[in-house]
């Protein structure tokens, strides 16, 4: 393929394979054509592979000379990246490459998501596998799909034949951070069905729009709000006064993206138009005040009147949507105490979608103690029961504890210091990993998660520094040529 706009940066190996995939679309589900471009990679260099039906990908090379005893080492990233794009971008994720652009040492996408979470990972190891100068035991590339919407592929990869033992995943956000512990996940979907009534009534939208959003786990603690919390509030204050009923309800398109817009269109009686819009307006004020620092940037929270409508929903699915919208658990639950600063459990409204016979509210329960999690999913049950809706739970994840006498640590700290001069982090995060699930279905596999600096992931803001990919390729070059 051509190089045009990281030509030049090095590593230009990793950068080249990194500009490559980004010509492929390869949203989440869309995995078709990043996993036919690695299939036939690994057929033009001979090496051995298999690919699933989902599209899952390995590719295996064997040791160098003087290595064939050493541990097997698989490395890991995945294939799909978040789709999230500025309202007036026309970027069709399923047809479009991604336009390029480099900042100040930054790499960045034009109006969309970069997909560096996890494009970087499967440029690095294509730039390893491409490279018979470099040192390493036998080698399992592992390339899922589905990772941002449930950790799909690694759940659903065969093992089978599996020798690794250990497991360096290439799919954190910031260089000199080592991960070795995460949170366990589960997704869980309400669908309340609504029913519609013919009416001639006044009509008004409030939207949120352009909060700074971001990734409902590793961002969850940050002072930035969730669209469809701002707009339940704003209704909630408003039923205190006025009556209304909803006519729909839309935001956010990922459950594990904390949801930067959120529009709510309401119907209310002629004679209440004015003084209703009034409060409506003073309420928009009110919660554009109360935005953080990061959201108020670019976030606005408005409110417009539109023309009359012929359909709303019920009172009783009005009574009900708001109590699902206001009361279910939303952002941090708990806190861990042994680890000051981590996040122990949380809970993310993501999804708010009115169809036409139902609206469907997507959470995304994360916790590190599995009973936490538990409560999570109880709390929502309960509440669902409360108000009326279904609740179906999908895309359940283990988490993955802390080992302190992980090898694949303690090699990641020696080579990282003897490179740079300065001892890394060792942390855990509040983010699923498919390092968990890998850890369950491999016996005696020894996981950690590097990777390079990126910023706003999941959001059109996302970018990730040049410098920290190559510091983190040359150290990852360097774990593989470690002998313990």
């Amino acid at each position: 393929m051509k190089h045009t706009v990281l030509r030049g940066y090095q590593p230009q190996a990793v950068l080249s394979y990194f500009e490559d995939l980004c010509a492929i679309p390869h949203g989440s589900y869309n995995e078709a054509g990043a996993a036919a471009y690695l299939c036939a990679f690994a057929e033009a260099h001979g090496l051995a592979y298999r690919c699933d039906a989902m599209h899952n990908v390995l590719i295996c090379k064997p040791a160098s000379p003087g290595y064939e005893n050493a541990p097997v080492v698989m490395l890991q990233g995945h294939t799909d990246m978040v789709c999230v794009k500025r309202a007036d971008s026309a970027h069709d994720f399923t047809a479009d490459g991604l336009r390029l652009i480099v900042e100040d040492g930054w790499i960045r996408a034009d109006g969309t998501t970069l997909g560096g979470d996890d494009g970087i990972a499967v440029a690095m190891m294509l730039a390893i596998l491409d490279d018979d100068t470099l040192a390493h035991p036998a080698l399992e590339c592992l390339f899922t799909v589905q990772e941002e919407v449930g950790l799909g592929g690694a759940a659903g990869f065969d093992y089978t034949g599996i020798r690794a033992k250990l497991l360096f995943n290439l799919d954190s956000e910031e260089d000199g951070v080592c991960t070795v512990s995460c949170a366990g996940g589960v997704r869980c979907d309400m669908e309340r069905p609504v029913t519609w009534e013919e009416c001639r009534m006044a009509s008004a939208q409030i939207a949120v729009r352009g909060l700074k959003g971001g990734h409902s786990g590793a961002e969850i603690h940050m002072p930035r709000g969730n669209a469809h919390r701002i707009v339940g509030a704003i209704l909630a204050a408003l039923a205190q006064r006025y009556p209304y009923r909803i006519v729909s309800l839309t935001g956010g398109n990922m459950d594990n993206a904390i949801p930067r817009d959120c529009t709510a269109v309401i119907a209310f009686a002629q004679e209440d138009g004015a003084e209703l819009l009034a409060m409506l307006g003073a309420l928009c004020a009110e919660q554009q005040a109360m935005l953080s620092r990061d959201d108020r940037t670019e976030g606005r929270v408005v409110c417009t009147s539109g023309d009359t409508v012929c359909r709303c929903m019920s009172e009783a699915d009005t009574a009900a949507l708001l109590g699902l919208l206001c009361l279910t658990p939303n952002g941090i639950v708990t806190m861990c105490e042994d680890m000051p600063g981590l996040v122990e459990s949380s809970c993310n409204m993501g999804v708010l979608c009115t169809g036409e016979d139902s609206v469907t509210l997507g959470f995304l329960a994360r916790a590190s103690v599995e009973a936490r999690k538990e409560e999570i999913r109880t709390r929502l049950l309960l509440c669902a029961r409360t108000f009326g809706a279904e609740m179906h739970c999908s895309g359940e994840y283990p988490g993955w504890a802390y080992d302190r006498d992980s090898a694949a640590m303690a090699r990641y700290v020696r080579v990282y210091q003897r490179l740079w001069g300065k001892a890394p982090r060792v942390e855990a995060i509040h983010a699923g990993l498919e390092c968990g699930l890998m850890k369950h279905a491999v016996l005696g596999l020894d996981p950690i998660s590097i990777g390079p600096n990126m910023r706003d992931i999941h959001t059109p803001e996302e970018r990730i520094e040049i410098d920290s990919i190559r510091r983190v390729y040359e150290t990852v070059c360097a774990m593989l040529a470690e002998k313990d």
